[in-house]
């Protein structure tokens, strides 16, 4: 039924359950899991001044997506099974859409909900975006 399983993270204790819940459906159907972590191109611009070199916090976050996926790729090993890992630098909705359709996914399983506050309530979340606008299913967990 799945042959791969997309599973966006930003390294949350929420995305964490999205991928236990992941790797339990790729381990029933024998499928890989995707494990993609987006560097947020409106954070970037967010660091100009002066004292924050650009470079620095380029540096910063691809690190912490790193290790977002990184750990995705641990929990997929301790249950043998399959991972491959990928970092994208965009908007966030359009990269998890993109890499559904360029890697092939079956199904996207993700958190119910990452940032909130204003930019939810103005903006709508990566995951509502997903959900409307996906051509496979999508799966959110809830933490």
């Amino acid at each position: 039924m799945y042959e791969t399983v997309l599973v966006p993270t930003d390294g949350s204790a929420r995305s964490r359950a999205a991928a236990r819940r992941a790797i339990d459906l790729a381990a029933t159907y024998g499928a890989t899991v995707q494990a993609l972590s987006v560097i947020d191109a409106s954070d970037l611009g967010l660091w100009t001044s002066a004292d924050v070199p650009v470079d620095r916090v380029q540096a910063s976050l691809r690190d912490a997506a790193e290790m977002a996926v990184e750990e995705i790729d641990v929990l997929t090993a301790e249950s043998d099974v399959p991972c491959e890992t990928t970092l994208r630098i965009g908007v966030p909705h359009r990269e998890i859409l993109d890499a559904v359709e360029e890697g092939g996914a079956d199904i996207v399983v993700m958190a119910t909900h990452g940032r909130t506050g204003l930019e939810h309530a103005l903006l709508g979340s990566t995951t509502e975006r997903v959900v409307r606008l996906a051509d496979v299913p999508v799966l959110t967990v809830r933490e």
